[in-house]
This record gives structure tokens, C-alpha cells and sequence, in this order.
């Protein structure tokens, strides 16, 4: 009996705490949505729902693209949540230095009335330029959010960042983690863009990852989307119901990709335009941006991937300038 209890003891102290490990990974991963993917811009489940009128959710987000994209919405990758600064002053993410201090600043916002945030984890990473490409974290920070009216929305949190020493562009992501969130499905925030000299004409090259499991065809597409400014706010407190569902649709229809096709003269060559990736392989695409003849100014290009399930895998935003910019 002895033996049989010492053999026992063995066993619960080498196999409990790994099947406790374990149902704690299984439980993350259920609410997170299994894939990559999906773990880090999905919807998730709640491993024990609670829904009682008397709990109050708040409901975290950020400028999130692949959420905007299942919307139907057009998207840029020049994350305005998020921004890289040296000694107080904003720098354009396509010009960072190798091997050197930034600070990237992230803001988060709160969509619940009733619910603040508090002291939410916010996780920054930074990929290699392109679509898929593997993250490397960079620090984790904590972040509280007021309900929506309040002083405290939105809120900021800073991160210090070294570049890498390697001369390149880089992509970088913000994660909100909340404990509970009304929507965990606009928590992944990601600045992606590049500057390129149009020099008839302007080339771009940036990399694409199949960062699922399974084989994908991918097929990409081009617009000329950016942010409008905001509208002025109405006088008018209370709109009436039809007043109310113009303006929804009006604002809905400014933000479709097929409001912001490419300006007249403009060619796009991407190669390969259609490749087909084995799981975790990775192939180099290049952009080759024509403008029309005399043109002038600075033009963005959002370049969107997808499988050919039609779900988003990623994208990033080419800015082709007519002149070098100070």
C-alpha cells in the first residue's frame, strides 16, 4: 500500500499542475478562437457567459482593420490609434531609423456607457513590412478607459521601443487584452505603411506569410482610402428616426471601398498577383505604382490581402510622393 500511495503522490504532483496548465491554455484559446488569426483580431467566446442586467461590460477597441474589413468598410493601415514619436514629435512609421529610441503611443477607447476600464493590458509588437509576417513582442502595458463622455476617454498608454538593428520597415500591433469586453472582436490594431519617391514609376516590396495552418491562394486589392475629417456636430439632439437613418447611411457609404477607387491615369502591377502559399510560407510582393503623367502631390494606396475564402489576411498602406518630403 505503501508503494501504491508513493506512486500516487508521484503522479498528482508530475500530471495535476500540467492538466491545470493545460485546461488554462484550453480555456484561453477557446475564448481567444483557436487560429492565429482569429486569436488575434476574432471574435471570443466566453468560457462561462454571464448575462444579467445588473452586470454592466465595458467594451474596449481600437482602430482594428480586419473587424472594419468583415464589415465591409474600407481600411488604411496607417493606424490612427496609433503613433511613433521621438522627443515629443510625431514620425511618419515609413521613415523609422534602424537601432534607434522611439516612443509608440497608443490610444484605446471605450464604447460602454455604463462600464470604465480598468487597468487593461495592452501587448505591443512589431512585425517585419508585409502580410502574415511573424511577431516579436515589445513590452506590455496597462490601460484604464472611462465610459464614453467622461475625461478619461480615451485613454493613452506608452510604450519605449528600440528598433531593431536590421535597416528595414516595420509593422507594429496593439493587442487589447481586457479581462471582459462587450466586442473582442475590434481589439487589434495594426500600423503598416510604407513611403516611396515617384520616380516613373514608384516601387514597393513588402512580404507575405501564410500564417494559418492550411494552404491558402491569396488575391489582393487596391484603393484609395483615407480617414475623412470628422463631421461637424448637429445642433439637433434628437433626430427623428428617418433624419437618423439618412445620416447612418450616408456615413456608411462614405466609408465603402467602392467610394474610393483609384484616381483616373493610375496603374497598378502587383507580382505575383495570385500566389498560393504553403503553411508558413512566405514569398516577397512587389508593387509597382504608375501615376499619370504631371502628376503632383502624395497619393496612398491601401493594398489588401485575401484567401480565397474571401477573409482578410492582412494589408498595408504605400504612400508614392511626387517630391522628397522634409
Amino acid at each position: 500500500m505503501r508503494g501504491i500511495a508513493a506512486i500516487l503522490r508521484v503522479l498528482f504532483s508530475a500530471w495535476i499542475p500540467a492538466l491545470i496548465e493545460m485546461a488554462h491554455r484550453f480555456c484561453r484559446r477557446w475564448r481567444l478562437g483557436g487560429d492565429r488569426r482569429v486569436d488575434q483580431k476574432g471574435s471570443r467566446a466566453h468560457c462561462v457567459p454571464i448575462d444579467h442586467p445588473a452586470f454592466y461590460r465595458p467594451d474596449p477597441l481600437i482602430y482594428d482593420q480586419y473587424y472594419l474589413i468583415g464589415l465591409g468598410l474600407a481600411v488604411t493601415w496607417d493606424n490612427p490609434d496609433i503613433e511613433v514619436r521621438q522627443g515629443g514629435v510625431p514620425v511618419p512609421a515609413g521613415k523609422l531609423q534602424a537601432d534607434t529610441d522611439y516612443e509608440v503611443r497608443v490610444r484605446v477607447w471605450n464604447a460602454s456607457m455604463d462600464a470604465v476600464v480598468v487597468k487593461m493590458p495592452v501587448h505591443l509588437s512589431y512585425l517585419s513590412f508585409g502580410i502574415g509576417t511573424v511577431s516579436h513582442p515589445i513590452d506590455t502595458r496597462p490601460v484604464s478607459v472611462g465610459v464614453i463622455g467622461s475625461a478619461s476617454q480615451p485613454g493613452f498608454v506608452s510604450f519605449d521601443w528600440h528598433t531593431p538593428r536590421q535597416a528595414g520597415h516595420y509593422c507594429l500591433q496593439a493587442l487589447l487584452d481586457p479581462a471582459d469586453d462587450a466586442n473582442y472582436a475590434n481589439n487589434l490594431g495594426q500600423k503598416n505603411t510604407d513611403v516611396g519617391l515617384a520616380q516613373s514609376p514608384a516601387t514597393f516590396q513588402f512580404e507575405l506569410r501564410n500564417a494559418t495552418r492550411r494552404p491558402h491562394r491569396y488575391r489582393f486589392t487596391v484603393d484609395a482610402y483615407t480617414i475623412p475629417p470628422l463631421s461637424p456636430c448637429r445642433d439637433e439632439r434628437q433626430p427623428n428616426e428617418e433624419t437618423a437613418k439618412a445620416e447612418q447611411e450616408r456615413l456608411l457609404a462614405a466609408h465603402l471601398p467602392s467610394a474610393h477607387l483609384l484616381p483616373p491615369g493610375w496603374t497598378i502591377e502587383i507580382s505575383p498577383d495570385q500566389p498560393s502559399l504553403a503553411p508558413g510560407e512566405q514569398v516577397t510582393i512587389t508593387v509597382t505604382a504608375t501615376p499619370p503623367a504631371g502628376w503632383t502631390g502624395r497619393q496612398a494606396l491601401n493594398v489588401n490581402a485575401f484567401d480565397e475564402g474571401d477573409h482578410a489576411s492582412g494589408g498595408v498602406t504605400l504612400t508614392v510622393l511626387s517630391s522628397v518630403e522634409p
